[in-house]
């Protein structure tokens, strides 16, 4: 019996056997140990030499098509897994031990009904919270972005002048970026960025220290007000994801260790099983999690449908259909809280007769002014433009993630994360060049005068003062944080430093936040009758296009918490305006006179170059039509982001897979989306990559011994057998009886759990002693030993634990059978690599042991044996027949291993049966397996045998392993197998 291991590094001596193919038996370790320096790495793992011969190139072996090709190669890919070692999985399989057992056995129905009734008040909880802070965050963007803007404006009107309005707008947008550039820099380096690679990563089940604390979420979305208010070319959709995920892991888990650690222990934020406290394992804490970047995606873009699909695209690797619909509820909860929040601001005390639904986050005017089926409109011949459009999106979100790559290594190199003066220096640079920028070209805009007073009553829009006749009607743009230049002037035509009756073309655009230029490049002129349309000055949306394409390759990444959807969706609209406006130019100059949406290009841009940077499909389509309310653009929008994938895949994976990429994380991504790992998978099996040196515990140990393990190595799980020596030593099998996680066993110690000392017979009591007899008892037990809400950290808490351990307690024995996991997964030698990585990958695996070629075999069981028909019916019988017990009674055996064999012979016997039976006789069998006197007077053992179908066939053919529990017909009922 071996291992594979899914994350670890060599930790005893290294073994320097080989196997009869010559690959070392632990390849992992193996590979670890070789120098990125090493001269001779081509000729160890490149193919390079294989392709030539003399000075004639012949074809590589297509057994080893997907070897590195070069040195080069070789020593990028070492290098990366050489990364991997620094990260640590998460074990998504569920505990199966004897106490988790005898737990779950005794459980009733009300308990798993109230289970089920607190993931759906989790679940809209999760929505609830995330709106509120959505509020909260909008509110203090809002708040900033206009004491910034009217700040400026008051000293413009007031002085004139250049110096005096630059030195006010520039030193409150420093201002701001120094609190952004704090946050992460002196509270949690973790707020930096988007967090949607980490917590793509998390969800794939590799544990990051610190990601999901409140001290993350606090430094995130602060962090995010403050950023974008500096000014920096950055949304807030991106840390809404990592703070949404945030919020649903700590509510998943009704606890939080960060407030623990606040309170120092003196107040345990731990929640009981009434009040929702089910979820404490890493699976729940996953799904919860997941749920949570939902609703923040949501609620960032006022989006339900949207937020729920980036989850299952792009976040949640272990997809499930619980997910989907409390998801559904959660962001639906998330938004309608938003929605509530925002009228209660904007309309109080008329919260009850103002109408819902009539604005989009990127949204300028209200539904009933925007006209949205009259002026997004496309013509057939419009299509192959948008493929077009689709394909440059592609081509530049390739381009972005590349400069970004290349600056993110820069920065890595000298802006490294353990220097925090150098981050919080670069975000103050950033944001002095980003303000700089935007003020000298607002400054040196052209004037243009304003529209006829005909056209500004549409453009304007304004709405009159919230009334009791009209409650719905808004007074400020809030989605997005606000975009009024200044109180009593006009909204999107600024006067800034142009004359009466006239507006700073530039300015419309430059002097506002990004979120509301994205607005007035999407809607701008949609009030219009048909036919009129506005357009922006070339020469600005040229200048926005390129300086906030290249910035926004810049600020990606910086050490400040900065989100990249709004930029991603800014540029490509911007593009997809200017293209509309040369289109709607070349129509219009051969003489026609027919109409052009310049919002359905805009819209159809802002898709393609969203599409092409992050390869969001079906998310970027719905996404962009529910916030911009282009619900007819459905078919263009498929069709240009699909392009946009396509054409952006072929220079590589997306901005936050490549992000995931470069910090070397382990990632596991679904087999069936690189055809390239499939191929190496396939030529490989796993005895080829398996470690054969394992480092075992036996069932019942010393603690000394169990601590001496500890130090000696840094696994994070143990097999339990006997046979410890013969499991690192030697290469033969040995039996397994369970597996036992490092952190179950730092919480046996630091709890004294399962500890006894041997009496002078040196009995071993049996392992049911350890388990309770009653139900709360071992609930009790199991919360003691959850690592969910308050953890125990292996590395960090370890030394303590062993120090608190008296001598006696070193001496005492303790014993892991009834803490152990019982049936771990388990794969043979000779399975190719496909098959085990399709194993950890989706049930979510940290460990999977290796078992020789042809193990033994005692049953088989098919998909209906396992169905809840057939299992419904097998716990019925078990009843009848008098094999179940009391709540407060055991039901595992005290040997080892426990192997769940056949308790009873559901196709015999009956409670009634047996009563009449007065020659029914029972017998036990050498082996001790229980043989029963069936009904035709011949003995047989408890196990289920198979049965002839009796529907017109004469048996079962030789080969056909099916088999059924039941009898194909039962007492005068006739033929049986038909009514099934």
């Amino acid at each position: 019996m071996a291992v594979t291991q899914a994350d670890g590094s060599p930790n005893r001596r290294a073994r320097d056997a080989n196997s009869q193919n010559g690959l070392p038996r632990g390849a992992l370790s193996s590979h670890l140990q070789v120098s990125l320096s090493d001269p001779s790495i081509g000729d160890k793992f490149s193919v390079e030499k294989l392709g030539t011969s003399g000075r004639r190139l012949v074809s590589v072996p297509s057994a080893v098509h997907g070897a590195p090709e070069t040195a080069e190669e070789s020593r990028e890919t070492l290098f990366r897994l050489q990364r991997m070692a620094g990260f640590e999985s998460q074990n998504f399989d569920p505990q199966d031990n004897d106490l988790e057992r005898e737990f779950s056995v005794h459980r009733t129905e009300s308990d798993y009904a109230l289970a089920e009734f607190w993931k759906w008040v989790i679940a809209c909880m999760i929505g609830v919270s995330m709106g509120c802070i959505g509020f909260a965050v909008d509110w203090g963007i809002n708040l900033l972005q206009n004491a910034k803007y009217q700040t400026t404006a008051s000293v413009l009107f007031s002085t004139g002048g250049f110096w005096a309005p630059y030195a006010t707008f520039i030193s409150i947008s420093i201002g701001y970026a120094i609190v952004a550039g704090s946050l992460v820099a002196f509270v949690e380096p973790l707020a930096a960025g988007s967090g949607i690679p980490e917590i793509k990563t998390y969800l794939n089940g590799i544990h990051i220290k610190g990601l999901l604390t409140v001290k993350t979420l606090v430094a995130k979305l602060v962090g995010v007000v403050f950023s974008i208010a500096a000014g920096l070319i950055a949304g807030k959709e991106g840390p809404f994801v990592h703070g949404g995920g945030i919020v649903g892991g700590g509510l998943g888990g009704m606890g939080s260790q960060s407030v623990w650690q606040v309170l120092r222990g003196r107040v345990v934020p731990k929640a009981s099983r009434r009040w929702g406290g089910f979820f404490h394992n890493d699976a729940e804490h996953r799904d919860f999690t997941a749920i949570g970047t939902a609703a923040g995606v949501a609620t960032a873009f006022a989006a339900p449908i949207g937020g729920l699909l980036f989850t299952i695209e792009e976040g949640a690797s272990f997809y499930s259909t619980s997910i989907f619909w409390r998801g559904f509820l959660s962001t639906c909860m998330g938004v309608l809280t938003l929605h509530f929040l925002v009228s209660c601001a904007e309309h109080p005390g008329q919260v009850l007769v103002t109408h819902f639904g009539r604005y989009r986050d990127f949204g300028l005017y209200t539904d009933s002014l925007a006209f949205y089926g009259s002026r997004m409109f496309y013509y057939v011949w419009d299509l192959p433009i948008f493929v077009g459009m689709g394909a440059v999106g592609g081509f530049m979100g390739a381009l972005f993630i590349k400069v970004n790559v290349k600056i993110t290594q820069f920065r890595h190199l000298y802006i490294p994360v353990r220097s925090p003066i150098r981050r919080i220096s670069e975000v103050m640079l950033l944001v002095f060049v980003t303000s700089s920028l935007w003020f000298l070209i607002a400054y040196a805009s052209p004037c243009k005068d304003l529209p006829p007073q005909d056209q500004m009553t549409f453009l304007e829009a304004d709405e009159t003062i919230p009334s009791a006749g009209h409650p719905d009607e808004k007074t400020e743009d809030f989605y997005g944080g606000g975009g009024q230049v200044r109180k009593g002037g006009k909204e999107h035509f600024p006067q800034l430093w142009c004359a009466n009756g006239t507006y700073s073309s530039y300015g419309q655009v430059f002097f506002t936040p990004l979120s509301q230029s994205l607005r007035l490049i999407i809607h701008l002129g949609e009030p219009l009758p048909e036919g009129t349309d506005f357009l922006f000055d070339f020469g600005a949306l040229t200048c926005l296009f390129l300086f906030s394409f290249i910035l926004m390759m810049w600020t990606n990444g910086v050490g400040a918490s900065t989100g990249m959807f709004v930029p991603a969706l800014a540029v490509g609209a911007v593009g997809g305006r200017i293209t509309g406006q040369i289109i709607r130019a070349i129509v219009h100059r051969s003489g026609s006179t027919l109409p052009i949406s310049l919002s359905s290009y805009a819209v159809v841009g802002a898709a393609a170059f969203m599409g092409g940077a992050t390869r969001l499909t079906l998310t970027a389509t719905v996404m962009v039509m529910e916030t911009t309310g282009s619900l007819q653009l459905i078919v263009p929008l498929m069709l240009t982001v699909f392009v946009a994938k396509v054409v952006a895949d072929y220079f590589g994976a997306g901005i936050d897979d490549t992000h995931v990429k470069m910090r070397g994380a382990p990632v596991l991504e679904e087999p069936s989306m690189s055809s390239h790992q499939t191929m190496i998978a396939d030529k490989l099996t796993v005895s080829e990559l398996m470690t054969m040196a394992v480092v075992a515990l036996p069932p019942v140990v010393k603690v000394g011994q169990v601590v001496e393990t500890l130090r000696a190595c840094t696994h994070q799980a143990f097999p339990v057998t006997p046979d410890v020596v013969k499991a690192y030593e030697s290469a033969e099998p040995f039996d397994l009886h369970g597996l036992i996680l490092r952190s179950t066993i730092v919480k046996l110690l630091q709890h004294r759990i399962g500890m006894f000392t041997v009496d002078t017979n040196g009995e071993i009591p049996p392992s049911k002693s350890h388990i309770p007899t009653t139900q709360q008892e071992r609930l009790n037990l199991l919360e003691r030993l959850e690592q969910r809400p308050l953890k125990v950290r292996p590395k960090e808490d370890y030394e303590r634990i062993v120090r608190g351990l008296s001598a006696a307690d070193l001496e005492s024995m303790i014993d892991l059978r009834p803490f152990m996991q019982r049936n771990p997964f388990v794969v043979q030698a000779d399975a190719n690599l496909s098959r085990t990585y399709r194993l950890f990958r989706t049930m979510g695996l940290r460990h999977l042991f290796v078992s020789p070629p042809q193990p033994k075999v005692i049953g088989v069981v098919t998909r209906k044996d396992v169905a809840e028909a057939n299992a419904k019916l097998a716990l019925g019988r078990k009843a009848n027949l008098g094999l179940t017990t009391n709540s407060d009674s055991l039901t595992r055996p005290d040997t080892l291993p426990f192997i769940p064999y056949g308790a009873y012979d559901p196709t015999v016997g009956s409670s009634n049966m047996e009563a009449n039976l007065n020659g029914g006789q029972r017998q036990q069998s050498a082996d001790g397996v229980e043989m029963n006197f069936s009904l035709d007077g011949e003995w047989q053992n408890s196990r289920p045998q198979p049965v002839e179908r009796r529907s017109g066939r004469r048996g079962r053919e030789d080969g056909d392993t099916e088999h059924s529990p039941l009898l194909d017909r039962s007492p005068g009922s006739g033929d049986f197998t038909n009514a099934v």
